[in-house]
């Protein structure tokens, strides 16, 4: 964490970080402290640990995800749900494309290849003919989800020459982030696209968004990335898809479980590039969301609505929150 974050968090007080290892252990935590703000970066605050503390008004998560707070009960008590949107999408966006350009120059296989000592000729350097790698020039990116995150990969892949299409239910054609770029329906985006990247949050509506269906629309040579929840993407549908060469594989980031159970399916194949949910962990969008998330929790303690408020419309209609003050 930055100095200036450490310094924001001593001068705020009244908080504590969900850095338990079971619920009663957080319950425990909560009552001996009795904290006005929750600080958790993936444990699951649940409304029984919310209810432990009658002076609880906040809890922020760290990071762009807040799937594991109870957001409706939270609304129903009058607490402040924050997170710290667009402090790590310059580093999510950039391991994306990583992966894609990964997957595109076969780069895991090609170097296993080298280094375990099977480059033997010259002759288009003696590798399988699958694995030649291809330009991304001129390709197809389809990207669900165009909100900080993705437009920032859509604009490094402009830098590529790849045309973009682009499915987002919240936007317009209007829209001026799109700049020329092609608004379509997400059937459309999976029948055209080479590659699709996944840029939502999960929510009751996108858990499982990329099912069976989903994948079968995909071509066979593309390839699907997902740096935004495990969830999203049914994960049983994509290792049959992949096992049976509905598409061409995949570079993932997040997983259903994690960590990665060791009899995952995913971990045997070749055109499958695997990271450890580490795409917003670049050194500066760490130190980017410390500061966000010191900054929110002073707000909050200081009787201010959070700039990364996600739970705005149900604490308005559960009578909390008016104009700019919670009740």
């Amino acid at each position: 964490m930055t100095a200036e974050a450490l310094e924001k968090f001593r001068n705020a007080g009244d908080f504590i970080w969900a850095d338990c290892r079971n619920e009663y252990e957080l319950i425990q935590k909560i009552r001996e402290n009795n904290p006005r703000i929750i600080i958790s970066e993936y444990f699951q605050i649940s409304e029984k640990a919310m209810a432990t503390s009658e002076s609880l008004r906040g809890v922020v998560a760290w990071g762009v995800g807040y799937d594991h707070v109870d957001v409706e009960a939270a609304s129903k008590r009058g607490i402040y749900v924050a997170n710290t949107r667009g402090s790590n999408a310059e580093s999510v966006a950039e391991h994306a494309f990583s992966l894609i350009l990964a997957l595109s120059r076969r780069i895991v296989v090609l170097d296993n290849f080298v280094k375990t000592g099977r480059w033997s000729t010259r002759e288009e350097s003696g590798i399988p003919s699958s694995w030649f790698p291809v330009d991304l020039y001129g390709k197809i990116l389809g990207i669900i989800g165009f909100g900080a995150i993705g437009s920032r990969v859509a604009r490094i892949a402009s830098g590529f020459g790849m045309r973009i299409i682009v499915f987002d239910p919240y936007l317009t054609t209007q829209d001026p982030r799109l700049n020329g770029i092609q608004l379509v329906g997400l059937k459309q985006l999976l029948k055209e696209s080479d590659f699709v990247t996944v840029h939502v949050s999960l929510n009751k509506e996108t858990r499982g968004m990329i099912g069976e269906k989903e994948l079968n629309l995909m071509k066979h040579t593309a390839y699907l990335i997902n740096t935004s929840r495990g969830p999203v993407v049914d994960e049983g549908a994509l290792v049959a898809a992949i096992t049976k060469g509905k598409i061409a594989g995949a570079g993932l980031d997040v997983f259903e479980n994690e960590p990665i159970e060791p009899d995952n399916p995913l971990l045997g194949f070749d055109n499958v590039v695997l990271s450890p949910h580490i795409a917003g962990g670049s050194v500066e969008a760490l130190n980017a969301t410390a500061l966000t998330v010191s900054e929110e929790a002073i707000r909050i303690l200081n009787g201010q609505v959070p700039k990364n408020l996600v739970n705005k419309s149900e604490l308005e209609k559960n009578g909390y929150l008016v104009g700019n003050s919670l009740k």
